[in-house]
Formats: structure tokens, C-alpha cells, sequence
């Protein structure tokens, strides 16, 4: 009998040993935003089948149909300063597009879209976000949430969303078992996270880079915070992954927003 993602097994040392595992939730975030205000420990994580109100980044909403994708989120209680919190996301973001790379085969190349997005093809696959709960400038718990389209069919996706979203399923040219990439995934990140605090952002930073493939893009950023979107050519990025674009003759550095790729490398 095939497995369901209540059959999950985390495979890791600390992320996962507590699980919360659900049917259909209304987010996955919000149940461990309770829980974390509540005192579990870190490394707790939520996972459901299904969403009727998923988060994306920046507020928005993250379309989430049952039976087909993984939705989850962990607790996190990271000693860093609040502005270090965000290097979280670049390790989520190698994670999944490793686990990624697992499941499809070498013949599938994931791209990372900064900061978050795991593309392929060029259309999103996953979302990830980082929601902290903060103490004047400490942070007492943050969540990381992410969600992958995994067994997704084309007919399925809202026609709002065809040009830009996609899956493993679509991409492969197959169906992928979401409890053996769901429990991969988690081993993943567990080793990403580990790395990261016993060796710092640049080696999180250069794994990210190997699957960022925006240097050159023309691109259109806006969002919350900018009074005016700004359309220019992507530099790179620094070496605390903010986003460099030159616009004009200046070149800004940005550290949150939406990101519009208009056309490809020049």
C-alpha cells in the first residue's frame, strides 16, 4: 500500500522528532506560530495534505489543493540577530532544490529565483517564507513555511496562474512519492540549517549561487516598502544575499521585494 504523508518519518536528528501531522489545515504556519508561542521546542514541524488559507511570502496567499503537493513548517529558535534571520531562507531554498534534484534526475535543473522561489522551466515550484516573532530586537521563534508543487497536473492549476506556477510532476514527466520527498526534503534542511551555523553564510551563499541563474536578467521590483517599482539589470548579489540591480546609472541594494523577470540574460 502507498504511503500517505501520515505515514511521514523524518529522518533527522532534531528536526522532526516532534510532528504534527494533518489532513487539511487552514496553514501550516499558523498552527506553528501557536505552537512555537505555546513552547515547542525547535525543529517541531507541522505538515498537512492540505490548505484552505496557505501563506506565501509577504502576506500573500499560497494556492494549496489537496492530495498533490507538501505544505509544511518548522519551528525555529535561531540565537542570531534579527537581521541575520533572513540567511535561513537561502538554506530552505538549497534544500528544496536539492531534494528537488533528487527526485527528478540530473536531466531537471531547478533554478532559485531570488530569494526564495525554486523554478523550473522557469515557472515556480515551491514557495518558501520566514515569519519571526520578535522581542525588541530578539527573535523568540521564527517558522519557516514551505510548499512544493509536487504531483500538480497542468489542468489543475488555476488558469490565473498557468504562466508562472508548475510541479515535479509537470517538469518530470512523472508522479513523485511526496512522503519520500517530503522525508528527504527534511533530512536536507536539517543539514542546511547545521551548516549553516557551524560554518557561516558564505558557504550557504555559494551553494545557493550554483542554482541562481539571475545575473544579467532584466527585472521589475516593487512591493512592500517601495514607493515606486524599480526596473533595471541584476548584478549578483552580495555577500549577505541581498540583491544588487542596476538601474540607471545607480545600483541599489535590495533586501526584500517582488521580483518580475522581464526578459533573460543579456
Amino acid at each position: 500500500m502507498e504511503r500517505t504523508l501520515l505515514d511521514l518519518r523524518p529522518p533527522g536528528r532534531w528536526l522532526g522528532r516532534r510532528a504534527h501531522l494533518y489532513r487539511g489545515v487552514d496553514s501550516t504556519n499558523r498552527i506553528a506560530e501557536s505552537v512555537a508561542r505555546n513552547g515547542a521546542p525547535e525543529g517541531t514541524i507541522v505538515l498537512a495534505d492540505q490548505q484552505s488559507a496557505g501563506r506565501g511570502r509577504l502576506g500573500r496567499s499560497f494556492w494549496s489543493p489537496p492530495g498533490r503537493s507538501v505544505y509544511l513548517s518548522v519551528v525555529l529558535r535561531p540565537e542570531e540577530p534579527l537581521e541575520e534571520i533572513p540567511r535561513y531562507v537561502f538554506a530552505a531554498a538549497v534544500a528544496v532544490a536539492e531534494a528537488v534534484k533528487q527526485a527528478l534526475g540530473a536531466a531537471v535543473q531547478p533554478e532559485i529565483k531570488w530569494p526564495n522561489d525554486v523554478l523550473l522551466d522557469g515557472r515556480k515550484t515551491s514557495g518558501i517564507n520566514l515569519p519571526a516573532q520578535v522581542e525588541g530586537q530578539r527573535v523568540l521563534s521564527c517558522v519557516l513555511g514551505i510548499g512544493v508543487n509536487v504531483n500538480v497536473e497542468a489542468d489543475e492549476i488555476p488558469e490565473e496562474l498557468r504562466e508562472i506556477a508548475t510541479s515535479l510532476r509537470i517538469a518530470g514527466g512523472k508522479a513523485v512519492c511526496r512522503v519520500s520527498f517530503a522525508e528527504r526534503l527534511l533530512g536536507g534542511l536539517e543539514d542546511e540549517i547545521e551548516r549553516l551555523r557551524r560554518e557561516g553564510f558564505a558557504g550557504t551563499l555559494d551553494r545557493w549561487l550554483k542554482s541562481f541563474r539571475m545575473q544579467g536578467a532584466r527585472v521589475r521590483i516593487g512591493g512592500p516598502g517601495f514607493t515606486r517599482e524599480l526596473e533595471g539589470i541584476v548584478q549578483g548579489v552580495d555577500t549577505d544575499g541581498a540583491l544588487l540591480l542596476r538601474a540607471g546609472h545607480a545600483t541599489h541594494r535590495i533586501l526584500a521585494g517582488d521580483v518580475a523577470l522581464l526578459a533573460g540574460p543579456e
